[in-house]
């Protein structure tokens, strides 16, 4: 019978392993076991109950975050393998904490060295999750591979964006390639230093659920050639909250595709996005601030804007310019659904809600839809001249919108040099124009 007891139990120095306990596992262990746990696993170094059981730096487990009931010690403080459910200490699982490989988290301290050891060891693992606990964490350096790239990691703060990576030098927080990669639920803070809060080149990458604070020029540039020429798709932001500073929050190159940018909150003084590429879908987002342009347009393939919610411009709410270089331009853009509020607030009466240019009467550009969307103007010094001004275009359909607020001409549309345009079946100016 000892035989088989021996062959169920494994050390407690489990290595290189990390426990989740599941989502109603935050209380600590039963007193039992925590009166048994070995002398090596101090209660002062147990990880905050942030539901990740976490490894000190000789590779022990830290016995008080076992979930209670699941697991007993023998009297060599062992634990009992079979009593962990298997999905608890899968490889796939691994978590590695910054603080174990010695991030202060102070703010004060530099902890570069130690999250870029931390990303070596989920690395030499196969990937992880490179775990930052509740603090600051200042950093002299970006964030990231330049080179060969970072893949199959997640970098996860706790709680609900109380973990914070701050930039003490004119630097991006995060750098390089990305793939196959997760960053969610931080804080970065590029703290005024005059550099964006991410630069990178992501492909099938996830931004999820962090706040951007203190950038200058960007945001997020992303896809742009400085790190690869190759493409980067299926790529996620979402739920990302950009607080305004100066310039653009989202700027995406045309090795941005397939992806999608959803669910955002981003602020801006020049663009909230300026996108180039495609195809990618612009979903539920709320563009605002007061930005010059709430989405920029430098030339793009199939875009869908959807449910998304724009306000606050200074010119133009959606500007779309052909590529100079582009004899032929079929953007294949739909607007759909959204609601554009209280735009042209740099001098009121002198931009349009939507301007669509091509290069020229030789060179123009085509495909454009703007329907079921909302456009109105209530603020002091707001109001657009047109809903649609278009140059140099052709196939541009206006279809059921509502608009009666939304433009001070008297038209609701205008097309200078452009053909197949049609605009009927919108409320307060319901005109059928096709020429």
């Amino acid at each position: 019978m000892e035989d088989v007891v021996a062959d169920l139990i494994i050390a407690a120095e489990l290595t290189r392993r990390a426990l989740f306990t599941g989502a109603a596992s935050g209380a600590v262990a039963p007193s039992a076991l925590a009166d048994t746990a070995p002398a090596y696993i101090p209660v002062s170094d147990k990880a905050q109950p942030n539901g990740v059981a976490s490894l000190d730096a000789d590779g022990h487990i830290y016995v008080d975050q076992i979930p209670p009931g699941l697991a007993t010690l023998d009297a060599d403080g062992h634990v009992y393998e079979s009593q962990l459910p298997p999905a608890l200490a899968l490889h796939d699982d691994l978590v590695f904490n910054v603080r174990d490989h010695g991030a202060a988290g102070d703010g004060v301290q530099d902890d570069l060295p130690a999250i870029r050891a931390t990303i070596a060891a989920a690395t030499a693992h196969g990937g992880g999750v490179v775990w930052f606990p509740v603090g600051i964490y200042a950093i002299s350096a970006p964030i990231g591979d330049t080179s060969t790239g970072l893949s199959n990691l997640t970098l996860a703060g706790a709680g609900s964006q109380i973990a914070t990576i701050r930039a003490t030098t004119n630097a991006p927080i995060l750098t390089g390639i990305w793939y196959s990669c997760t960053v969610v639920n931080l804080v970065l803070d590029a703290n005024g230093q005059g550099a964006p809060c991410i630069s990178a080149h992501l492909d099938k990458t996830h931004l999820e659920r962090l706040w951007l604070l203190n950038w200058n020029g960007f945001g997020m540039t992303l896809n742009d050639g400085t790190f690869s020429d190759d493409g980067g798709l299926l790529n996620v932001i979402s739920h990302c909250n950009i607080q305004q500073n100066t310039g653009t929050g989202i700027s995406t190159g045309y090795r941005f595709y397939d992806s999608w940018i959803s669910d955002n909150n981003i602020g801006a003084s020049y663009a909230d996005l300026s996108l180039e590429g495609g195809p990618v879908r612009v979903l539920g987002n709320h563009l605002d601030g007061s930005p010059t342009y709430n989405i920029e347009f430098r030339g793009n393939k199939r875009i869908v804007v959807s449910n998304n919610i724009l306000e606050g411009s200074r010119k133009q709410s959606i500007v779309y310019r052909m590529p100079p270089w582009l004899t032929s331009d079929k953007p294949q853009i739909q607007i759909i659904g959204n609601t554009f509020s209280n735009g042209g607030k740099l001098a009121q009466n002198v931009y349009p809600a939507i301007s669509i240019t091509g290069v020229s009467s030789a060179a123009r550009t085509e495909g454009f839809t703007v329907t079921g969307n909302t456009f109105a103007c209530d603020d002091v010094g707001a109001g657009w001249t047109y809903i649609i001004e278009a140059q140099f275009a052709r196939t541009i359909a206006a279809v059921g919108n509502q608009w009666k607020e939304g433009h001070m001409a008297t038209q609701p549309c205008r097309f200078v040099t452009c053909s197949n345009t049609e605009v009927i079946g919108n409320h307060a100016d319901n005109v059928v124009k096709t020429t």
